[in-house]
């Protein structure tokens, strides 16, 4: 799958994947995941969850699924009158994808603080790996560009 991750805010503060996502988002996301992804999830089977530990509103955790679904985490299929979501990504694949990001963020902005950092790290082959890494970006955004 080929989406476009929404990803714009970052929180080094928090833990996990509450460092792109807010709590709710989080709590929501790894119901999902804990589920067959084929198997698919309604609003009800989350509210239903999530009910007992926060007392949320149904229309709470509608509107939150639903804004998932617009940053791509998942992708909703409607099966008569009931929507079903379904992750686009397993939570293995989420976090690599936001991580990249955020790597390939650090290195176009802060180029040669980043490549300090990872030299710092002691491993020269991190430093190396991240040089490619920005060369393939600045090759890559240049195609675009064309």
């Amino acid at each position: 799958m080929t989406f476009e991750l929404d990803i714009s805010v970052f929180r080094p503060d928090r833990p996990g994947i509450r460092k792109v996502l807010g709590d709710l988002e989080a709590e929501i996301m790894e119901e999902i995941w804990s589920r067959p992804a084929e198997q698919g999830t309604t609003v009800r089977d989350i509210f239903e969850i999530l009910y007992d530990r926060r007392r949320l509103a149904y229309t709470t955790v509608m509107s939150t699924m639903s804004r998932l679904a617009k940053k791509h985490l998942l992708r909703v299929v409607k099966q008569e009158q009931t929507y079903i979501y379904y992750p686009n990504y397993t939570q293995q694949e989420f976090v690599s994808q936001f991580v990249g990001r955020i790597v390939e963020d650090l290195l176009i902005n802060f180029t040669g603080e980043t490549l300090s950092a990872f030299g710092k790290q002691g491993s020269f082959t991190s430093a190396e790996q991240a040089r490619h890494k920005l060369d393939e970006i600045t090759r890559q955004r240049g195609k675009e560009g064309e």
